[in-house]
C-alpha cells in the first residue's frame, strides 16, 4: 500500500486531476441524491401555495406526496437520458470538453431551483432537477472515463475509487448543508438546492488548466505529440515510450473497428457475458434500496421511531457511514483486490437486507421495536459502498473504441429510477 501512495504523490496533477474533475463530476450526482430530503417539506409548502395562489385550490396530502415524488424522481428520468447520450457526446467532444460544457447545465439547473420561491413555482424545481439529473448522468461518464485515462495504469484501481468516494461526499455535503444550522431553514432552502452551482463554477475555472486525456488525443484524434506531451504532464517527466508503445499497438489492433453505439453494444453477441455482468452489477446495487433511503430517508427514520428533531441527524449518519466506508476502501483495495470488495459488499448487502425483512415482519405482526430499520440503513449504505466498485468495470473489460459506449450503457442503470419509483408506487 504504502508504495501505492508514494507512486500517486509523486503525480500532482493526477492528484489535482482527481478533486477538479470529482467536484464537477460526481460530486453533483451524490449531492442531488440526498439534498432533497431536508428541504422536503417547504417545498410541499410552496407546491400548496402555489396552487391556492394560481387556482384558489389547496391540495390534499395525497396531491401533495405525489407531485413531491415526481419531483424527486424527475432527476433519475434526466439522469438515466444523459448517461444513454453521453457515450457519443465524449467521443465527439472529448472528455474534458464534455465535463466543461456539462457545467452550464449544472448551473442553469441550481439557477432555477434558487429563483423557484422567490418565482412561486415549483415546476422550476422540476425543471432544474431535470437539468441537474442530465448533468449528473453525462457527468457521471465523462468523469470516470477522463479520470481513469488519466492515471497510470498501475493506479487506475486506487484512483477510480474516487468516483465513489466524490459520490459519497456529495451526499454527506448535501445531508450537510440540510441542518436548521446552515441552509436547511425556510429561509435558505433555496440556496441549499443551489449550491451546486458554485462546485460547477469551481470546475468550470480550474478544469481548463488540466490536459486531456492521453487516450482520446490518440484513440480518437491520432494526435500521438499531444498524447505524449499530457502523459508527461500527468505522471511527470519521465520516459514513458513502452506505455505509449503498448497504446499504438491497442490502436493498430483497432484501426479498421469503428466505435460502436450503445445500441450496437447490445446487439454484439461476442461481448455478450460482458453486457450480462454490468447488468447484475448495476441493477443489483438499484434494488439494494439505498437510493431510496437517501431520497425519503426522513420517512425511513420516521418509521423506525426516530424523533422528529433528530431526523436530520439520522440521515446525516448514513452519508457518513458511506463516506468513512469509502477511505477505507481507497486504503486496502490495491491490496485485496476488486473481486474480494465486490463479493463482500454484496453479501453483507444480501444479509442486512434479509434482516430488515424479517424485522419489518415482525414490526407489522407483533408490533416489536422499528429501531433496527435505523441500523439497517447505516449497514446498507456502508455495504452498497463496498459495491460501487462496478463504476470501474467497463474500463476493465472494455476496449479502446468501445470505452464510451460500454461507459454509457453501464452508467444508465446506476441512474435508473427503480427504487424510488418502487417506494413511491407503494404509497397508493
Amino acid at each position: 500500500m504504502p508504495e501505492y501512495l508514494t507512486l500517486l504523490l509523486n503525480c500532482p496533477l493526477v492528484i489535482a486531476t482527481i478533486f477538479i474533475a470529482g467536484i464537477g463530476g460526481t460530486f453533483q450526482y451524490g449531492y442531488c441524491v440526498s439534498v432533497m430530503t431536508s428541504p422536503s417539506g417547504f417545498i410541499k409548502e410552496l407546491v400548496n401555495k402555489t396552487c391556492i395562489h394560481r387556482y384558489n385550490l389547496s391540495l390534499e396530502q395525497w396531491h401533495l406526496s405525489l407531485i413531491w415524488s415526481f419531483t424527486v424522481s424527475i432527476f433519475c428520468i434526466g439522469g438515466l437520458i444523459g448517461a444513454l447520450v453521453a457515450g457519443s457526446l465524449i467521443s465527439k467532444f472529448g472528455r474534458k470538453r464534455c465535463l466543461l460544457f456539462n457545467n452550464f447545465m449544472a448551473i442553469t439547473g441550481a439557477v432555477l431551483m434558487l429563483l423557484s420561491q422567490t418565482a412561486m413555482s415549483f415546476e422550476m424545481i422540476m425543471a432544474g432537477r431535470f437539468l441537474c439529473g442530465l448533468n449528473s448522468g453525462i457527468g457521471l461518464c465523462a468523469h470516470t472515463m477522463y479520470l481513469l485515462e488519466c492515471a497510470p495504469r498501475q493506479l487506475r484501481e486506487m484512483v477510480g475509487v474516487t468516483i465513489a468516494s466524490f459520490i459519497s461526499l456529495g451526499k454527506f455535503s448535501g445531508q450537510l448543508l440540510g441542518i436548521s444550522e446552515l441552509l436547511g431553514t425556510e429561509k435558505n432552502w433555496p440556496w441549499l438546492l443551489g449550491f451546486i452551482s458554485f462546485t460547477a463554477l469551481f470546475q468550470l475555472v480550474t478544469l481548463p488548466f488540466l490536459p486531456e486525456s492521453p487516450s482520446f488525443l490518440l484513440f480518437e484524434r491520432g494526435d500521438r505529440p499531444a498524447c505524449e506531451k499530457a502523459i508527461k504532464r500527468l505522471w511527470g517527466n519521465n520516459d514513458y515510450s513502452k506505455e505509449i508503445e503498448e497504446m499504438l499497438k491497442e490502436k493498430a489492433a483497432l484501426q479498421n473497428v469503428r466505435s460502436h453505439s450503445v445500441l450496437e453494444l447490445i446487439q454484439n453477441q461476442t461481448v455478450r457475458w460482458q453486457l450480462i455482468t454490468i447488468v447484475v452489477m448495476f441493477v443489483s446495487l438499484q434494488l439494494c434500496g439505498i437510493n431510496a433511503v437517501y431520497f425519503y430517508s426522513f420517512e425511513v427514520f420516521r418509521a423506525a421511531g426516530i424523533q422528529e428533531h433528530k431526523l436530520p441527524y439520522a440521515a446525516l449518519g448514513t452519508g457518513l457511514c458511506e463516506l468513512s466506508t469509502s477511505v477505507a476502501f481507497f486504503m486496502i483495495i490495491q491490496r485485496t483486490g476488486k473481486k474480494v470488495l465486490l463479493f463482500r459488499g454484496y453479501v453483507g448487502m444480501s444479509t442486512t437486507l434479509a434482516l430488515l425483512t424479517v424485522t419489518l415482519y415482525l414490526q407489522v405482526s407483533q408490533n416489536t421495536s422499528p429501531r433496527f430499520m435505523h441500523i439497517s440503513a447505516y449497514f446498507d449504505a456502508e455495504y452498497e459502498n463496498l459495491s460501487l466498485n462496478p463504476f470501474i468495470l467497463p474500463s476493465i473489460i472494455c476496449h479502446g473504441c468501445h470505452t464510451a459506449a460500454w461507459s454509457s450503457f453501464s452508467c444508465s442503470f446506476s441512474l435508473l429510477p427503480v427504487d424510488q419509483v418502487c417506494l413511491s408506487l407503494s404509497k397508493y
